[in-house]
């Protein structure tokens, strides 16, 4: 009633604000000019203002009261439930008493959600479950399954039976309650049973059949059941249930029945080609997307789990990764969710090596990517999302621990799993790959009720209509120019044909452009480097210029932000930049950064219960990680009630004592003396004598000890291992777009630690285990059944037992914490989304308010909840072909009219991630491969703008000749490489690849490749114009890793499938494969070819074994016809040629360490060019330059110059004397110095000295410091001054002041020092001197402030005085300067409504005026029911609720409460009224409705005859609107008797389908119907025309149709000799022949040439022997030898003999005229310790320096016969014998010999030995550090004296100035009342209430204390009488005094 109230009041408040709205301005106006006439108008102001705070301020405090009682309300009924639910097990409920106690509770669900654990709440829930299963009830059941508290418990009972398993005693009929609790529950769908704890159990099962062979003999048959019971649900997975599965994964998919791996949720079948619904639709593409991301982490558990991690399946964990040895760090929440921070290992436990990983560049462990957090068992199963990865991973460098966050994947994770983990032997499975994008998919699929466009998409039609927003208009402004002014001719974009448009677009791309804007779903095909990204960024402009005053913006989408942003680059030529918005964070253009929307205004939003909200969860956290669970009272009766009331009554009935003997809190004492297991004493807990106790305690005791299940024990931390030499990672140093963009996205998520790391480091030291976190379940189930039986008592158990039951409570406390974290978490991730959603919605409006909104595909379905809501009825998805028809379906908005795909089918196609769901699925067509082969209207793009000519000849056998070069190629074929002779090479090679576990490698060709690279970049090229491409991962690794090294970051390595979309100057493409099985691999794709032949507008060169490639690829394949058409362009080679710039020498390379000996663009000649004005000649080696500058001589100059002397620089150089000659400097001294040197500047360094006759000092200088000396001293004074001290500045400046320290003694006698300087004031006296202070205290001051501090010092001793209100025993708190404390003594006070309430002495007046009365109303009733009032005392009362009769208006009567007595009610009788029509059919409606329509059947005949029967209520209406539709029976005017299928109504007949014969002009006879005879036809029979050229080549064409060219073979002859085989309807054109070349050369060779007919021949290259001049005979080839006898530079070995007459070789040239290379014929020389020793020959006359490398044999100083390993010339090895010293602490400590004597090492020498000192302050605290280190801290609790005065516990060691006292304010605030701050902070205001008494009027109010010193005026309403006396108006009582106002309701009042 209240609620209603309260509504009421605020739709009238909305109300009248509506009204004001409403009034207008005229209204406002008049009232601010009233306002402003009253002369208190700015009193009135604040007066105002503060009584609606105050109103604003009841009304807030009133509503948390009713939410505080209702909360209180809903927490009674919740324990209620609770206590019932935990009964079910103990009394006999039957099922109908358990669906009563359902429909009784408001929300079934939320009650069992919040249910918290206890002792029988396991056997409740078999009870339960037993009884609904029996009766079938599936949506109780499914509640109970998906409750948390549920799962809880059964998870700790399988693992509770899985610990324990060898020691209970009836394990198989354990194992059968917990099978029959889910085989019995008889459920129609299975959904909600798969998500549930069943995993549980199956895990349990399986561990009992691997390690318990007795156990599993027993249980055999519940083990078969459970498998068919498994098999069953399985079997239940069915299509369409896609709504219901879950998108993360579930624990029970990862286990096998029957050793297959099988789907559990769905059915992933092929769709088919017709008849497809929505729902089939949807449903295929989620099962297809889930399974693809869960299917790989499936198979490598499964395989796991069955091998066992030591036997791992390397083929099965491919693509997973592995870790072990999980350790938790911390844990951290930002506003969107909660992380946790762990370290791990790398895996080892199958014997594997550690790799050695670059973290800066790997993708292991990458932010995104799916784990699970496991044992070695695979269970339990929790999985998570990385969200951060430590980058630069310092432990992973010292002892091999990798560091992340990650965050829950499942929000109903379990928390208490997670940290039992921890005690376990940890694994962790990283599913390489993002995960998160594939999560965005699937929600974005689940939330989808429709599709647009989905007679094309799902149905299959061809017909494509136009985009439903032109129906508004479709005449377009059409500019195709692509200028920077939009300059368009408006027209329809319907007309056919176009009118002629400026434009540079070709036919295609215009055509292109059409269909965009026509078709609502439009096909752009474009070929490579044909821009269709061009095209489609100018329809985008077309439509932008066209629909900007619409309100819907336009979605652009790619498959990568690398073409997001070449496509919006394009956009932003032509829209402005604050128009376009991007979605994500991943673009590399710094304008585009400008376009990202960041919305983070200020929202609505309750942030701080939020924030309480992560308070509450981290202590939850902190308390489950410390276990810190101490068992009281009040924790028995919470979770085990039963045994509470049993241990006191118990209690009571052996002591012969009831209740009342109990003192107050005497249960709970009682309680807690059996907690200790202690026996209550007398008089302490009862009134009486105790003599029942005899037995306590002395019971046999039910503990055994117990075996436990040790498999599952964490073993010790990882030992660091060698690291593997094959430290690759297939992914590392390749660059990952998405992985970046994840990076991204979670640096902008802030990690705040939740402060509990103290906490996690206790966990982690303690090494919580299994002991720690569970009971002895044997044990407490026999103490259960004990306590169970008749007479039992729980004071008779043992000690021991006692023990364990406080156990069992603390596990169950710790088991309610797991629920609160998962009720809360949810709780916080509900918020969460709230909060984002606040975030999003300003977001929307802004994105709404933009033209242009750019996103990738992955981007969309993240932003799927904000596009949905977002206007934009256009999307143009870009790269179209690359992405799966999943990922399209799953961001098709719903308000989407217009679909424009643009991509190439032909180059690469969408893939998944499984290999084997992709082959059996065909999943890698996408949808727009798919509607392009449906034949949706599509165009595609034919003239290509990229590469040249020579390179697009390849792409043509892909797409045919329809694929042509646009006119500005012929510039580019121009263009040459530099420093290369070809710009297209294939080059063929016998390199073998490397086999790879994942991938292929060639390290041979990569080297090439690489060496490559190095050459070109001499050439001067740069990085970025150069890219490398490769088909393999291993191979892009192995190369990217080599530019790495080589610190050229830049040169773009990347695999084909990543580099679609993207080109450079000069491409190079390793192809990799070369083995003995003739396995091409991914090479053999068409659409890998087409890409990487694609990517290169200047020059491409591709490496690989072609004759390998040729053999095994297909005959006719595209691989083959590529080889064919590179050896006819003679481009296959087996070799690269480098060009000489200048001379134009040509150089081969065929291994690569060849281009290491070419110099870039050069050849081996002499430069001999001259150099400009000194006529010297170039004798560089060959390089480039076109002028030899003098500046660039490097001879040496022989001019004379100017000063007579010769020049000795380089020509080069400009001439400068370097002679050193004597220079006079004008102070008449010498210095030696260059020729020419300017005297002035130089500086004389003759020694002077000088003396001063007023001080004597003396002084020496240098020569040119002479004017610095000479005038002033610059010695020290010296002098003595007056006070004493010496003067320490130069002799040249006054002394001045003493700037000495003070010494002069106080003038208060005091001994302390003064602080200030010599020349200053002494400093004040900072001695403390005690004080007697008015009051009767003393206070200590300081010397100099005593007198002034003693007259504003505020005494702060305790305060003595005595209460004005005579409770003298009650001892005021505050300081003695202060107003004494309230007083708080409880007095009692009757109420006006005749009720007592106890309340405070200080404020009794006020609460007893201000108090409503909260007791149960007793007022009687004004209608004299005797219905009880349900309200409180002060409120209304309840309506009556008394049932009466009520006899209404129809004549029925009706049973109504009383209080709707008056109210309008409808009858709900049935209606018996009789009918208009007067049938006697009866109404079917109620009787306050109108009568339901007659049905009664009239017959009514037409004019034509015919007679219809109609119902009675509709017949005149269908009478009137009646048409016969009877068949027509007139005859044909033809004559046929074909029957006429018109209708009588309509007065035609319908076309004659009679057959005929027509005979057509061509001479062909057809069959046609009667009514088409007078049409005309085309013959569709087989052209049989005669050709022109006569042959009878067959016509393939329609008779009607234009024949198709004679293709008949024919042979013409051509006038080279040979004879071309053609078609004949190219006879006439001309041929080039390209026939192999059979002229004769002129040399007389029968070389063969290798170029085609109508070139010229190549040059001969038969290899002939030449004799040269120096006697040498080479090999050349023949078109060489002409210029090699006159220039050719012979290059052999020398054969001159030696001086020496050793037949040691010259490594010289032939052509060098040098001395021969030096000899290194080995010989002896003896050195001076004895040995001999081996020099070369040209050595034997050198002084050197030999060192003796024979082994040392010298004895050693410190007499140790330690031998030395060291050579003979190398100082000795340190003596490493092993000595004895003493350290400073008196312990021994053994060193090396060599470490005596080094003084740094002994200083820094540490005594390991334990620390046995005692600490000072005395306690008994044992030190656990070592002997060097500073003792620990003394933990000891005590209790210290803070500086407030008050007494707090802490620990010994703490600073007492550092703790903060946590007791209240013992201050008085100067009116006397006590501060309610707490101690040690600012006392606040006070705010006690106060009866203030205005003097002027007399009235009351209360007030705030502080409020007093205020100037306040009196507000009461009164009545004031206006000057005509006839009307009075209500006005506050300061109003009345002051003003006057005007009457309004008559005219004779007086103005004043």
């Amino acid at each position: 009633m209240q609620n209603n109230n309260r509504k009421q009041n605020g739709q009238g408040r909305n109300n009248n604000n509506y009204k004001k709205k409403n009034q207008g301005p005229q209204h406002q106006q008049q009232q601010q000019q009233t306002q402003y006439q009253s002369p208190q108008y700015q009193q009135q102001q604040p007066q105002s203002k503060r009584n609606t705070q105050g109103r604003e301020f009841r009304r807030i405090k009133e509503e948390r009261k009713e939410r505080e009682r209702l909360r209180q309300f809903e927490q009674q009924k919740q324990e209620e439930f609770f206590n019932w639910f935990s009964s079910i097990s103990l009394y006999n409920e039957t099922i109908h008493s358990i669906i009563q106690q359902f429909q009784s509770v408001d929300n079934l669900e939320e009650a069992f959600f919040k249910l918290r654990i206890n002792a029988n709440q396991c056997e409740s829930y078999i009870t339960l479950l037993r009884m609904l299963g029996d009766a079938r009830l599936d949506n109780y059941i499914n509640m109970i399954l998906r409750s948390q508290s549920f799962n809880t418990q059964i998870t700790e009972r399988c693992t509770l039976l899985l610990i324990y398993q060898n020691s209970i005693q009836y394990m198989n009929q354990e194992l059968e309650i917990m099978y029959k609790l889910f085989s019995t529950l008889k459920l129609n769908d299975y959904m909600t049973l798969k998500q549930s704890s069943i995993s549980s159990l199956y895990n349990l099962l399986k561990i009992i059949e691997l390690y318990n062979p007795q156990l599993q003999k027993q249980a055999a048959k519940i083990m078969t059941d459970f498998d068919n019971f498994l098999k069953q649900i399985y079997n239940s997975a069915k299509v369409l249930e896609w709504r219901e599965i879950p998108i993360y994964p579930v624990a029970l998919e990862f286990f096998s029945y029957n050793k297959k791996p099988n789907q559990l949720f769905g059915k992933l079948e092929i769709l088919p080609k017709e008849n497809i619904t929505f729902d089939r639709y949807i449903d295929y593409h989620f099962n297809l997307i889930r399974e693809d991301y869960i299917l790989e982490l499936r198979d490598a558990i499964i395989s796991v789990n069955e091998s066992g991690f030591e036997f791992v399946d390397k083929e099965k964990t491919s693509n997973i990764g592995l870790y072990q040895n999980i350790e938790l760090l911390s844990a951290g929440m930002s506003n969107s969710d909660l992380s946790w921070k762990i370290q791990v290992e790398q895996f080892t436990m199958d014997g594997r090596k550690q790799k050695q990983i670059n973290w800066d560049k790997t993708k292991k462990l990458s932010s995104g990517s799916l784990i699970c957090l496991t044992n070695i068992e695979c269970f339990p199963l929790i999985f998570g999302v990385i969200t951060r990865r430590d980058e630069r991973q310092f432990q992973y460098k010292k002892n091999g621990k990798i560091q992340l966050e990650f965050k829950f994947l499942d929000p109903n994770a379990s928390i208490m799993q997670l940290l039992n983990l921890f005690s376990q032997k940890t694994i962790l499975m990283q599913y390489e790959g993002l995960v998160e994008p594939i999560l965005y998919y699937l929600e974005a699929l689940k939330q989808k009720v429709s599709i647009p466009f989905q007679s094309i998409i799902i149905e299959n039609q061809k017909a494509v209509g136009f985009p439903q927003y032109l129906n508004k208009n479709c005449y377009f402004d059409i500019d195709l120019s692509y200028g920077k002014q939009y300059q368009g001719v408006k027209f329809n974009i319907f007309q056919q044909p176009w009118p002629q448009l400026n434009t540079s677009l070709d036919a295609s791309q215009l055509n292109a452009v059409k269909l965009m804007l026509q078709k609502e779903v439009a096909l752009i095909q474009g070929p490579p480097g044909t821009g269709k990204t061009y095209c489609g960024a100018l329809a985008v402009r077309m439509l932008y210029q066209n629909l900007q005053k619409n309100d819907f913006p336009i979605l652009i989408v790619c498959f990568t932000n690398h073409a997001l942003d070449q496509f919006l680059e394009h956009i932003l030529n032509f829209v402005p930049i604050d128009q376009v918005a991007r979605l994500g964070g991943a673009s590399k253009n710094p304008l585009l950064k400008e376009c990202q929307i960041r919305c983070r205004q200020k929202v609505e939003f309750e942030f701080k219960d939020f924030n309480k909200l992560k308070k509450d969860i981290s202590k939850i956290i902190q308390r489950m990680l410390n276990y810190d669970y101490k068992i009281k009272p009040q924790d028995i009766q919470k979770y085990w009630k039963e045994l509470y009331d049993s241990i006191i009554s118990n209690f009571l009935d052996d002591n012969e004592l009831n209740e009342d003997y109990l003192f107050e809190d005497g249960k709970e004492t009682l309680v807690k003396y059996w907690i200790n297991q202690q026996k209550p004493e007398e008089n302490k807990i009862v009134r009486g004598y105790l003599n029942g106790m005899h037995k306590y305690f002395r019971m046999d005791q039910y503990y055994e000890d117990a075996q436990q299940f040790e498999n599952l024990q964490k073993t010790p931390g990882l030992i660091q291992q060698q690291h593997d030499d094959s430290d690759d990672d297939l992914d590392e140093y390749l660059d990952s777009e998405d992985e970046a963009v994840y990076n991204n996205n979670y640096k902008e998520m802030k990690f705040d630690s939740l402060g509990i790391d103290s906490a996690i480091q206790k966990f982690n030291e303690n090494h919580q285990n299994q002991n720690l976190l569970h009971y002895q379940y044997q044990t407490i189930e026999k103490i259960k059944g004990y306590l169970n039986t008749q007479g039992s008592n729980p004071w008779f158990l043992s000690p021991v037992d006692i023990r364990e039951i406080i156990i069992y409570c603390e596990c169950l406390k710790y088991q309610n914490d797991s629920l609160k974290f998962g009720n809360l978490y949810k709780e916080f991730v509900e918020q969460s989304n709230k909060l984002k959603d606040l975030y999003d919605e300003k977001e929307i409006q802004i994105l709404n308010s933009m033209k242009i909104v750019g996103a990738t595909v992955t981007g969309v379905a993240k932003q799927t909840n904000k596009l949905q809501r977002l206007n934009s009825k256009i999307m143009v998805i870009e790269e179209a072909a690359e992405v799966l028809e999943s990922h399209v379906a799953s961001i098709l908005t719903s308000n989407l009219q217009h679909l424009i795909l643009i991509g190439d089918h032909q180059q690469l196609k969408p893939s998944i991630k499984n290999y084997f769901l992709q082959e059996k699925l065909k999943a890698n067509v996408s949808l727009f491969e798919r509607l392009f082969l449906n034949q949706i209207p599509s165009v595609t793009l034919t003239s290509q703008r990229r590469m040249k000519t020579k390179f697009a000849d390849f792409i043509r056998i892909i797409y045919g000749d329809l694929y042509q070069d646009h006119y500005d190629i012929q510039k580019q074929n121009e263009i040459q490489i530099v420093g290369l002779e070809k710009d297209l090479v294939f080059f063929n090679h016998k390199w073998l690849e490397a086999q790879h576990e994942n991938s292929k490698e060639n390290k041979q060709e990569a080297s090439m490749i690489f060496e490559m690279v190095q050459y070109l970049l001499k050439c001067g090229y740069k990085e970025t114009q150069i890219s490398v491409l490769t088909l393999y991962l291993k191979q892009a690794q192995v190369i990217k890793r080599k530019f790495y090294n080589a610190n050229q970051p830049k040169v773009k390595v990347q695999t084909v499938d990543n580099y679609q979309g993207e080109e450079n100057d000069i491409v190079i493409i390793s192809l990799v494969r070369n083995n003995n099985k003739n396995n091409l691999g991914y090479i053999k794709i068409d659409n890998r070819i087409n890409v990487a032949l694609s990517r290169a507008r200047l020059g491409l060169y591709v490496f690989g074994n072609f004759d390998f490639i040729f053999n095994s690829s297909a005959i006719g394949s595209a691989w083959q016809k590529i080889i064919l058409l590179a050896k006819a362009k003679n481009c296959l080679n087996d070799y690269i040629n480098t060009k000489c710039i200048p001379h134009g020498n040509l150089q081969i390379v065929k291994q690569p360490d060849d281009w290491i000996k070419i110099k870039p663009k050069l050849c081996n000649k002499k430069c001999l060019k001259t150099f400009a004005n000194c006529n010297h000649l170039c004798n560089k080696d060959c390089h480039i330059s076109d002028c030899h500058p003098a500046q660039s001589c490097s001879f040496q100059c022989d001019r004379i110059i100017d000063c007579g002397h010769k020049c000795k620089l380089f020509c080069r150089d400009k001439c400068k004397c370097n002679e050193i000659v004597d220079l006079n400097l004008p102070c008449n001294h010498k210095i030696r110095a260059l020729c020419g040197t300017d005297p002035l500047s130089q500086k004389c360094h003759e020694k002077q000295e000088i003396s001063f006759s007023k001080c004597n000092h003396k002084s020496e200088f240098l020569c040119y410091q002479r004017e610095k000396y000479i005038y002033k001293c610059q010695s020290i004074c010296q002098k003595k001054l007056p006070c004493g001290h010496i003067c320490d500045k130069l002799c040249s400046v006054d002394c001045g002041f003493c700037v000495n320290k003070c010494q002069k003694p106080l003038p208060c006698g005091h001994e302390n020092k003064c602080q200030n300087l010599c020349f200053q004031n002494c400093s004040p006296c900072e001695v403390s001197v005690l004080t007697n202070l008015k009051c009767g205290h003393t206070a200590e001051f300081s010397c100099s402030q005593q007198k002034q501090q003693i007259l504003t010092h505020l005494c702060q001793q305790p305060c003595n005085k005595k209460r004005l209100c005579g409770h003298y025993d009650q001892v005021c708190k505050n300081k003695c300067n202060e107003q004494c404390s309230p007083c708080q003594k409880l007095v009692q006070r009757t109420l006006s409504c005749g009720h007592k309430i106890d309340v405070r002495c200080h404020d009794a007046d006020y609460i007893v005026q201000n108090t409503n009365c909260v007791k149960q109303c007793e007022k009687p009733r004004k209608c004299g029911h005797d219905s009880a009032c349900k309200s409180y005392c002060y409120q209304p009362c309840s309506p009556c609720l008394f049932m009466i009769k009520k006899k209404l208006g129809c004549g029925h009567t009706i049973d109504v409460e009383c209080y709707k007595e008056n109210q309008q009610h409808q009858c709900q009788e049935k209606c018996e009224k009789k009918r208009a029509c007067k049938h006697d059919q009866k109404c079917k409606n109620l009787c306050f409705e109108v009568c339901s329509p007659c049905e009664e059947i009239i017959s009514h005949t037409f004019k034509c005859g015919h007679t219809l029967k109609f119902q009675c209520h509709s017949s005149q209406e269908s009478i009137s609107n009646f048409s016969c539709n009877e068949p027509c029976i007139l005859k044909r005017k033809c004559g046929h008797t074909d029957p006429c299928l018109a209708k009588c109504y309509q007065n035609q007949c319908s076309p004659c389908q009679e057959m005929v014969i027509k005979q057509l002009d061509c001479g062909h006879k057809i069959q046609i119907k009667c009514f088409e005879y007078n049409q005309k036809q085309q013959c569709l029979n087989p052209c049989n025309k005669i050709r022109e050229c006569g042959h009878i080549y067959p016509c393939k064409k329609i008779c009607y149709e234009k024949c198709d060219p004679c293709l008949q073979d024919v042979l013409k002859s051509l006038n080279c000799g040979h004879h071309h085989l053609i078609k004949c309807n190219v006879f006439d054109q001309p041929i080039v022949c390209k026939e192999e070349c059979i002229k004769t050369r002129q040399c007389g060779h029968q070389y063969p040439c290798t170029n085609p007919c109508f070139q010229e021949c190549t040059p001969c290259r038969q290899i002939i022997q030449l004799k040269l001049n120096c006697g040498h005979v080479i090999d050349i080839e023949c078109s060489h030898s002409i210029l090699a006898q006159s220039n050719y530079i012979c290059k052999l070995q020398c054969i001159r003999r030696r001086a020496c007459g050793h037949n040691f070789p010259c490594f010289n040239m032939c052509f060098k005229k040098d001395e021969c290379t030096p000899c290194q014929f080995q010989t002896n020389k003896a050195l001076d310790c004895g040995h001999q020793l081996q020099i070369p020959c040209f050595q034997q006359n050198q002084k050197i320096k030999a060192l003796c490398d024979q082994p040392c044999n010298k004895a050693r100083p410190c007499g140790h016969k330690v031998i030395c390993l060291k050579k003979c010339y190398e100082p000795c090895t340190p003596c490493n014998e092993k000595c004895e010293i003493n350290l400073p602490c008196g312990h021994l400590r053994f060193i090396d010999c060599y470490q005596k004597m080094d003084l740094n090492f002994l200083k820094e020498l540490k005594c390991m030995f334990p620390c046995k000192k005692k600490p000072q302050c005395g306690h008994n605290q044992i030190c656990s550090k070592k002997c060097y280190q500073q003792c620990d801290p003394c933990q000891t609790e005590v209790r210290l004296l803070l500086r407030c005065g008050h007494l707090q516990k802490a620990i010994c060691s703490e600073n007492p100035a550092n703790i903060e006292c946590t007791q209240n304010c013992k201050l008085m605030l100067p009116c006397g009342h006590p501060c309610k701050s707490q101690c040690g902070k600012p006392c606040s205001k006070c705010e006690e209430p106060f009866l203030k008494i205005f003097p002027a009027c007399h009235h009351q109010r209360v007030v705030k204390c502080y409020e007093q010193t205020q100037q306040l005026v009196c507000i009461q309403q009164v009545p004031f009488i206006y000057a005509c006396k006839k009307h009075t108006i209500q006005l506050p009582c300061f109003h009345a005094t002051q003003l006057q106002p005007k009457c309004e309701k008559c005219k004779d009042c007086i103005i004043f």
